[in-house]
């Protein structure tokens, strides 16, 4: 691990005590990249955290115009990030006016959650979860405000979507906003999928601005992202962060709602992992109990210290490369052979919209589709590309 990532790891951390603080202060002086830091910074969404951290802790071992940028790229993203909670409120407001509950979910809500202040995370887009029968309801309001859906499908092939999905994608057309509609916070059929139960139907009221915003309780919000985290591999330190200062911030979690959610077979090594690299990396105040159980499992401190050799590491250069499926993190996290089955069954077999649009049938003729995304895949993945060949006569 190079002294930028370091740096940014101490900055990360839920609090910084005197040791931490001297340990930070010497990497500074120990002649760091600062451009670097700030460019790690950036790739993890923590830009505006790393300013405040150098800011409280060791301004005078950073050069001026340093922190002058990392001030500057921090209020661009508050004001970016008050203009999209706005937005978030308009949205809320105007499904409630159309008879739709929606629940606001990650963005605007894990930042004060987890930070109490808009500026300190960074998000692109809003996120909205409805119920499963009110999605045409939501997305006709959506529409009516200007977003445009990223897949321009049919009602029938929009309600297949609902069917066989969890989330559609719009983008407003003229300022770009993006929103994901969920109507189930994980795809369908693994066990480990939240459903309306005792825990994830309890909600909350957040104020944000002049406006309130309702959304998940406290233990769920952290069950979500939890299991968010490791679906994507853990692949953003801010991720982590936002689930280490949740845990920081709120005294009043209720821990045995989380260790009762979890431990249902299927569940607990989803959420052990990250609970054990929120510890191990950013000092994060699990409890004893929680961190013993994911010790007694081999495999979560396997799979945790691949995720954080990996969470550091230089991002691949060909993007266009397939994903070594059966060493997922995701997937090796996964306890059951059902929801593995799914994973494997969702990400080789399960056509998406891309595969409707590529090859326009009828609902009733979907089935053919699960002939066709392998093959689509197939070709995607599979063909040679003709910069990787040796000879111009081989077949592309």
């Amino acid at each position: 691990m190079t002294p930028e990532q370091q740096a940014l790891l101490f900055c990360a951390r839920v609090d910084l005590d005197d040791g931490a603080r001297g340990d930070l202060a010497a990497l500074l002086r120990g002649g760091i990249d600062f451009a670097a830091l700030g460019s790690e910074a950036r790739r993890h969404g923590m830009g505006a955290l790393l300013w405040r951290r150098l800011s409280d802790v060791a301004e005078s071992g950073c050069p001026p115009e340093t922190l002058a940028a990392l001030r500057a790229e921090a209020q661009e993203s508050a004001v970016a990030g008050l203009a999209l909670a706005g937005e978030l409120v308009a949205l809320l407001a105007g499904l409630r006016e159309a008879g739709v509950t929606a629940l606001a979910i990650k963005g605007p809500v894990s930042a004060l959650l987890a930070y109490g202040d808009l500026g300190l995370r960074r998000f692109s887009d809003l996120d909205l979860l409805v119920a499963p029968g009110d999605v045409a309801a939501a997305a006709s309001h959506l529409e009516g405000r200007g977003y445009v859906p990223r897949y321009g499908l049919s009602p029938a092939w929009r309600a297949r979507l609902v069917h066989t999905d969890s989330e559609l994608t719009f983008e407003h057309a003229d300022h770009g906003t993006l929103v994901d509609l969920h109507w189930s916070l994980l795809p369908r059929g693994y066990s480990f999928t939240p459903g309306l139960d005792e825990v994830f139907s309890r909600q909350r009221t957040m104020r944000i601005g002049a406006g309130e915003v309702r959304t998940l309780a406290l233990e769920p919000t952290l069950l979500f992202l939890l299991l968010h985290g490791i679906k994507h591999g853990w692949q953003r330190l801010g991720w982590l962060c936002d689930v280490a200062q949740i845990i920081g911030r709120h005294a009043e979690l209720d821990w045995a709602i989380v260790a009762a959610w979890s431990s249902v077979a299927g569940r607990r090594r989803l959420i052990d992992v990250g609970l054990t690299l929120a510890h191990d990396l950013l000092r994060a105040p699990v409890p004893r109990d929680l961190l013993v159980r994911g010790g007694a499992d081999p495999a979560v401190g396997r799979i945790a210290q691949s995720l954080a050799r990996r969470l550091f590491a230089a991002p691949p250069a060909d993007r266009r490369a397939p994903r070594a499926i059966f060493s997922d993190p995701y997937l090796m996290a996964m306890q059951r052979t059902s929801d593995r089955l799914r994973f494997l069954h969702d990400v080789v077999l399960r056509p998406t919209p891309l595969e409707w649009q590529a090859l326009p049938l009828p609902v009733p003729l979907a089935p053919i589709h699960y002939v066709f995304r392998p093959l689509r895949l197939l070709w995607k993945h599979g063909r040679p590309r003709r910069r990787d060949l040796p000879d111009a006569g081989v077949w592309i």
